[in-house]
């Protein structure tokens, strides 16, 4: 939108009964094809017109419509024309038009109406204003002035652009705020100055490149925030350091490359997310004070080690989730430096030069995932408490592990072709989910499966072996298999209190 300034005019009108100081001016625009703006809504909605000599008589009927005249037009044959609300293919096609540039505090939709300071304080009575995708454009600053006693506010799946300083002035209570959703760009600085009791924030799925530095320098209370499917390229470092109660933030899904220590202030953080970037460098001391860090995702992203310094400092992680990365290499006493891991994902990077024990003395782990990882061999034996295990799309050829509470094993697609040896070698195994599908096997012992006293559910299918009428015989809780498409009518009619379900 091209706005051309060089007409304007200042007013202090009489509105809602009572005098308000107030600016405004009226500002001829021009609309660019390619560009957009709040102002614009999807109808045109004329409200008067009338014929007049006067420019200034055309702008005064304006104000007289208080709130609902947004627009003027007036052309050379002297008529007037007053809008609440245009089209931006309108403006395309029409000109002399004036967009009335006030400051009236409340709340614009794109279809031309408002809500009003006594409209929102009266119609939301129950401690929430929920305007959900409700064709919300504009807040204007001092807006919800008289909604002290608001602890939500919801303007999510709207069309904001921009969120003004003083946006938020009057709520004084709030604690969850939801502007996700939008098409928001720019935020003021000091837009939170008003909330300082702030406990959830939402700004997920908006156009936000930047975030200024001093943003949350009143938001000590935050303990959530949510800014993932934005496209923030860089954090300044000082921009939390007032959040000293922060515990989860999520930043998924943005254009971040580099991670600097940011968050010197945020030692109460337990939930970190940085998947879906552009991740390649982690700058050292970048998790120094993050003692209570519990789960970290920076899975799709462009790592290609973790070296000592990596993730130094968070050595309290629970759960930590690297999938799909470049990672090559992994120092020799990872184990060692996060021992209270009980959940890794390392799946879909190339670990084939890593040593097979890098995993040993991880006692407290609870679920593996190492899918698709150019793997031939891996140490286990020390995962005593392991109960989920992935190693589907490797190249390994033999398996068999003493790991006595595993539940669920994950084989299928490596090239296993012989299975005679106990793949759960304890002799009271827990495990109720298997696949071994795809594995080329050419020979089963299916002793050894029916030895699986726990057995549930078993993927076998793609593997060139014969299924005959005797196969499952002898398997104690065996419920569901997973066949190939030419066994499942025959296995079915067999065995009736097995599923078979076909593959293929």
């Amino acid at each position: 939108m091209k706005i051309l300034k060089d007409v304007m005019f200042f007013i202090v009108p009489l509105i809602f009964g009572q005098y308000v100081r107030t600016i405004e001016w009226f500002t001829k625009i021009k609309i660019n094809s390619d560009n957009g703006n709040e102002i614009i809504y999807d109808k045109t909605i004329i409200i008067h017109e009338f014929f007049t000599q006067s420019k200034l008589k055309c702008w005064q009927k304006c104000l007289s419509f208080f709130s609902s005249c947004q627009f003027i037009q007036f052309n050379a044959n002297e008529k007037c024309k007053i809008y609440s609300a245009i089209n931006k293919s309108f403006l395309n096609t029409n000109e002399n038009i004036y967009l009335r540039e006030k400051k009236l505090p409340r709340v614009h939709f794109i279809n031309g109406s408002f809500l009003d300071q006594k409209q929102l304080n009266n119609n939301f009575t129950n401690l929430t204003i929920d305007l959900f995708q409700s064709g919300l454009s504009l807040i204007v600053p001092y807006a919800f002035q008289n909604c002290q006693n608001i602890l939500t506010l919801n303007v999510s799946s709207n069309n904001l652009t921009r969120i003004y300083s003083k946006s938020f002035y009057g709520m004084s209570k709030i604690k969850f705020l939801f502007m996700a959703s939008n098409q928001i760009s720019e935020l003021e600085s000091n837009i939170f100055q008003d909330v300082r009791f702030l406990y959830y924030l939402s700004l997920r799925n908006n156009l936000i490149k930047n975030l200024d530095d001093n943003l949350f320098d009143y938001s000590h209370e935050l303990v959530i925030i949510r800014l993932e499917l934005s496209l923030i390229e860089c954090l300044h470092k000082g921009i939390f350091k007032n959040l000293i109660k922060l515990r989860y933030l999520y930043l998924s899904n943005n254009r971040l490359k580099v991670l600097e220590p940011w968050f010197g202030s945020l030692e109460s953080l337990e939930f970190l997310d940085f998947s879906s970037n552009q991740i390649s460098e982690i700058q050292n001391d970048t998790f120094k004070s993050m003692k209570k860090l519990k789960t970290l995702s920076i899975f799709s992203n462009q790592l290609s080690e973790i070296n000592s310094h990596t993730f130094k400092g968070a050595h309290n992680l629970e759960i930590l989730t690297i999938y799909a990365n470049k990672i090559q290499g992994i120092y020799n006493n990872f184990s060692k430096d996060f021992k209270n891991l009980t959940q890794l994902s390392l799946s879909q990077n190339n670990l084939s030069l890593v040593e097979p024990g890098f995993l040993n003395g991880l006692v407290k782990l609870e679920i593996l995932r190492l899918f698709d990882c150019n793997l031939k061999l891996i140490e286990l034996s020390s995962l005593v408490n392991l109960k989920i295990l992935s190693l589907a799309h490797n190249k390994i050829t033999y398996f068999s592990e003493d790991l006595s509470l595993l539940t669920e094993l994950y084989l299928n697609n490596n090239p296993l072709n012989n299975l005679s040896n106990p793949l759960i070698s304890s002799q009271n195994s827990s495990l109720q989910t298997l696949d071994i599908s795809n594995c080329v096997l050419i020979n089963i012992d299916f002793e050894v499966l029916r030895n699986l006293s726990n057995l549930e559910i078993l993927r076998i299918s793609g593997n060139p072996i014969t299924l005959n009428n005797q196969t499952f015989i002898g398997f104690k809780r065996l419920q569901t298999v997973f066949v190939n498409s030419v066994d499942v009518t025959r296995l079915n009619s067999s065995f009736p209190n097995i599923r078979f379900i076909q593959v293929g």
